[in-house]
């Protein structure tokens, strides 16, 4: 059986490599899979080997070319991770694929570990309820698109799963069932900040205030504490990254105060970095769903509708939300000093969502 998996790989994202890393490693485990074969010029390094298609032309439009030949003999095109189905381009690898399986029949679609919208308009939306419609499977990693795809009348049953990177603790084989442990004197805040209306249209109004706030609070934890700040560039893209935003919100505080953690393209460097910090205060969902299940306190800033699914999914508690800044940074302040004394609540769904998390593959068993 030989295996396509397609997403937003290649970009140089530590969320996105997340999925390739927990697919390949779920393939194998659940669905005896090992010819697992990943889109994207710039793949992670992961702790199972996997393939990519040979690019030999580096020209626009070529990827194209060897993705339609890769899948000549390829069983199952899966759609693995992310944010995937809010619009549906015609030149996308989903389009492509969708038009190959009317010439070959016997290549199945499915998704695994996605979320559904939120829409552009209504013409998008058309568009991915028709491609859902011929799918051979789905699976949703927020409650919200569960919901929204039991409306769809699809011809299969949708499973409710979670977001794949909660398999991480499994597949790098570390504990989960206790609080993160390494508290010392001097303690130490991950920090992960990223834009998005400015890279994506938008209300800049909102990044704006969100990014002041952002600022404002680190400049009272540095006042306030003297924690060592880490900063983690989670988006190593060199145009759409986070280096640039980084390093203005760290305009003016000592470098003794902080450390940069660059883009690694390795999820199993990025996931230990993050388990040694005492708290994670992201605006980046996955440097959240990493401290999230590496037993590392977090404050998460919603900044897109899928972090507050996120939340309420895991069950986060009440009194860490700051929903989009909304909570004033001295309030916020309150929250991690409290969390730096080892105060702190964990989310109460966590055992449950990583049972639903499994389902990705459990409960789309190919045949």
């Amino acid at each position: 059986m030989k295996i396509f998996f397609e997403g937003f790989y290649g970009f140089k994202n530590a969320g996105d490599d997340a999925f390739v890393e927990v697919s390949s490693w779920g393939a194998e485990k659940y669905w005896n899979c090992n010819d697992n074969f990943f889109s994207g010029a710039s793949l992670p390094e992961t702790t199972r080997k996997i393939k990519t298609p040979n690019i030999k032309i580096n020209a626009p439009g070529f990827d194209r070319i060897t993705l339609l030949k890769n899948l000549k003999n390829t069983d199952y095109f899966i759609s693995s991770g992310g944010s995937t189905f809010s619009k549906l381009p015609i030149h996308s690898n989903k389009s492509l694929a969708s038009y190959y399986k009317l010439i070959n029949n016997n290549l199945k679609l499915g998704a695994i570990g996605v979320s559904i919208g939120p829409f552009k308009n209504s013409q998008e939306e058309k568009k991915v309820i028709k491609y859902l419609k011929g799918l051979s499977f789905l699976s949703l990693r927020d409650k919200r698109s569960y919901e929204y795809s039991k409306t769809l009348n699809l011809n299969y049953d949708p499973v409710k799963a979670f977001d794949l990177a909660a398999l991480l603790p499994s597949v790098f084989k570390s504990s989960n069932s206790t609080l993160n442990e390494s508290f010392t004197e001097k303690k130490s805040i991950g920090i992960s900040i990223c834009n998005c209306e400015s890279y994506y249209g938008g209300d800049l109004k909102k990044e704006i205030n969100r990014n002041s706030y952002f600022k404002e609070l680190v400049n009272l934890i540095i006042t306030k504490t003297n924690a060592h700040l880490k900063i983690f560039i989670i988006n190593g893209n060199s145009k759409i990254g986070d280096l640039k935003i980084s390093n203005e919100l760290m305009d003016g505080i000592s470098q003794e105060r902080f450390s940069i953690i660059p883009y690694f393209g390795n999820v199993k460097k990025t996931w230990d970095a993050i388990s040694k910090c005492n708290l994670m205060i992201s605006t980046r969902l996955h440097a959240s769903i990493f401290a999230c299940y590496a037993n590392v306190p977090f404050i998460l800033i919603e900044y897109h509708k899928k972090c507050s699914d996120f939340l309420n999914d895991i069950g986060q508690q009440e009194e860490y939300r700051v929903y989009d800044a909304d909570v004033s940074p001295k309030e916020t302040l309150n929250i991690v000093i409290n969390i730096l004394k080892n105060n702190y609540n964990k989310p109460t769904h966590l055992l449950e969502t990583i049972a639903l998390s499994k389902k990705n593959f459990t409960g789309t068993l190919l045949k």
